[in-house]
C-alpha cells in the first residue's frame, strides 16, 4: 500500500460542523480525509474559513499528534470548551467548542473506521438535547422565590389592589 494512502486511512474522516447556537443543529459542515492539521479562522486560506467578528484570522487548529487529536488556540478571543478557555486541549472522537466567549459554536467529529465497521447500531448523538433541565433544582428555586419576602410583599400588594377594586365597584 502506498504510504500516503496508508496515512490517510489511519487518520480517517473528520467533519467539522458550524452549529446553530439555539438548536445545536449543523448549519454548515466541512469534511476532511487524511488531514493531520486543520486550520480554523477568518482568513480565506484557512481550512475552515468563516467571517465572524469574534474569529481571528488564524483562530485555532486541530492537529493530530501521537495518534490523538488536539485543539489548539491561536486567536486573541481564545477557544472555549465546556465553558472553560483552553490553549491546547486533547480531543476524543467528538467535541463541541466555541471560538471566543461569544463566537461561533463548532463540533469536531472524527470517524473511526475500525469502530464503524464493528458497529451494530449507529445514531447521531446530537439528536439528543444539548442540555437537560434539572427539574428538582427548578422546583427548589421556585419554592425559594415564592417563600421569599419580596414575593410575599408583591402577593399582599396584589391582594390589596383586588380588594380595593372590588370595593370601588
Amino acid at each position: 500500500m502506498h504510504d500516503s494512502v496508508r496515512s490517510a486511512n489511519s487518520i480517517g474522516e473528520v467533519t467539522i460542523h458550524l452549529l446553530d447556537p439555539a438548536s445545536g443543529r449543523p448549519v454548515k459542515s466541512w469534511e476532511f480525509i487524511g488531514k493531520e492539521r486543520i486550520t480554523i479562522g477568518r482568513s480565506p486560506e484557512q481550512d475552515v474559513a468563516m467571517s465572524d467578528p469574534y474569529v481571528s484570522r488564524h483562530h485555532a487548529e486541530l492537529t493530530r499528534r501521537d495518534g490523538q487529536w488536539y485543539l489548539v488556540s491561536h486567536g486573541r478571543n481564545g477557544v472555549v470548551v465546556a465553558n472553560k478557555m483552553v490553549m491546547d486541549h486533547k480531543v476524543g472522537n467528538e467535541i463541541s467548542f466555541r471560538l471566543g466567549v461569544e463566537g461561533p459554536l463548532l463540533r469536531f467529529c472524527a470517524k473511526s473506521e475500525q469502530v464503524e465497521a464493528m458497529a451494530t447500531i449507529s445514531f447521531d448523538s446530537q439528536s439528543e438535547p444539548m442540555f437537560q433541565l434539572d427539574e428538582i433544582k427548578i422546583q427548589q428555586e421556585v419554592t425559594e422565590i415564592a417563600e421569599g419576602d419580596y414575593f410575599q410583599r408583591l402577593q399582599q400588594r396584589a391582594k390589596q389592589m383586588r380588594l380595593q377594586r372590588g370595593a370601588e365597584s
